[in-house]
């Protein structure tokens, strides 16, 4: 079962009064022609991310921002951990890149498993959650 058919279905139902809201986008693009699942949900308490060229969810990192107050300003500080799966530098780079560029406020949860982690690639993705970010407002 691939990545998207598993999450087809997934609502939350809000109070009587509202409708029922899908509460994750989800779609599949080329990149470089290869096939790309990108699926993110917005929780209370996380991002969910995930990012595969593989049809399976790769490694999961868990990425939080915070903020370093010092005389001269603040800074914002991105936490990078792996929960499970490669430790490879690669995919902690392009994890934390994602989540900086979509500008998180609370911590994410990103699986991500791509092919090839040339900054290309990951800029496309990138493109793609942004969009994603656009159609919520």
């Amino acid at each position: 079962m691939d990545l998207l058919n598993s999450m087809k279905n997934l609502t939350i139902k809000h109070s009587q009064n509202q409708s029922e809201t899908q509460f994750f986008k989800s779609i599949a693009a080329d990149i470089d022609d290869v096939p790309t699942e990108i699926v993110m949900a917005e929780y209370a308490d996380k991002i969910l991310l995930i990012v595969s060229q593989y049809q399976k969810m790769g490694s999961m990192l868990m990425i939080q921002k915070d903020q370093v107050h010092s005389p001269l300003g603040s800074d914002d500080i991105y936490t990078t951990k792996v929960i499970f799966g490669a430790t490879g530098l690669e995919q902690q780079v392009a994890a934390r890149y994602l989540a900086e560029a979509i500008n998180i406020t609370k911590p994410l949860c990103i699986f991500i498993n791509l092919k090839s982690y040339d900054i290309e690639t990951v800029k496309a993705c990138k493109d793609i959650i942004l969009d994603f970010k656009k159609e919520e407002k």
